[in-house]
């Protein structure tokens, strides 16, 4: 299966021209490209994808750059925008809906790591050193917008200056966000609402006093609906599973995003992973639905 997913990725990737034909680089973007998807999809080191007795036969008369030459175009800004721009063309060819929910999933190192990046981050069973991916899941299973940060970084700030700003100006118009707890902020539904959506967020501390500040007026919406509302919180409780039955198939897939092996460290590495992670992800469900044809 997975053979065969890499068979599609290598013809879309040399069926796109921009991809092809690079006049500043004796090596195309789509060989850097696809040798680090690679990498991405057996779980291996970029040293080891760069190896071509660990291709399979079909793909052996690819000519490669030096490994210095590949982990320098690997750290270029433009690869990352490209992978960018690759999983933004699979993410469209996926279904959507109007219900979206944010959640946050660790992404730990071993205790004995020296990343300087790394943070020490509240975790649901205790504390750990790492990173976390802050998302937006639609109700349906793709992923409209994600960004990593250290673990410490607070979720209801990243998904204000971060992940609504990546959904652009009208991916969240009418639509409903769903977050926990930790995404009950003011000003986030106040950015929410500016963005055309509605946040819903459950209070830390539900059926409490409201204290004397102002509120907005969808967080005193979300507070009748989910605190004295028929069957508010349950039907919100059933949409927040939806986050992680999402994450579930990201993690158990094959070529899933597990934890982080040791060879990916410092953010922008651990960033350039999750991405190209995410972009596999959802080349799997365009294949599972027939979508995957080249550009």
């Amino acid at each position: 299966m997975d053979g065969e997913l890499f068979r599609e990725l290598y013809h879309r990737l040399y069926s796109d021209p921009t991809l092809t034909h690079t006049r500043e680089c004796t090596f195309p973007d789509a060989l850097i490209l696809l040798i680090y998807f690679y990498a991405a999809m057996n779980n291996c080191s970029p040293r080891w994808a760069h190896d071509r007795r660990n291709w399979p036969l079909w793909c052996r008369h690819l000519a490669f750059p030096s490994y210095s030459q590949l982990m320098k175009r690997l750290a270029w800004e433009r690869t990352q925008t490209l992978i960018d721009r690759l999983n933004a063309e699979f993410r469209d060819r996926l279904p959507t809906s109007r219900e979206k929910v944010c959640d946050g999933k660790p992404l730990t190192v071993g205790g004995f790591s020296k990343d300087p990046d790394a943070r020490s981050g509240k975790i649901p069973d205790g504390w750990a050193r790492g990173y976390k991916l802050h998302a937006v899941v639609d109700s349906l299973g793709p992923i409209d917008a994600f960004c990593v940060t250290a673990l410490d970084a607070g979720e209801a700030t990243v998904a204000r200056r971060r992940l609504l700003a990546g959904l652009g100006k009208t991916d969240l118009r009418g639509s409903i966000l769903r977050g926990d707890a930790n995404y009950d902020s003011n000003p986030l539904y106040r950015a929410a609402a500016r963005y055309g959506g509605r946040l819903i967020a459950p209070r830390r501390k539900p059926y409490t006093g409201l204290g004397h500040h102002r509120h907005h007026p969808h967080r005193l919406l979300a507070i009748a609906e989910l605190e004295h509302g028929v069957d508010g919180l349950r039907r919100h409780k059933r949409h927040r599973n939806r986050v992680e039955q999402s994450f579930a198939h990201l993690t158990n897939l094959s070529f899933g995003l597990w934890a982080l092996p040791n060879f990916v460290r410092r953010l922008s590495r651990v960033t350039l992973w999750t991405k190209a992670k995410i972009a596999l992800y959802h080349f799997h469900l365009a294949r599972s639905l027939g979508t995957t044809l080249a550009a």
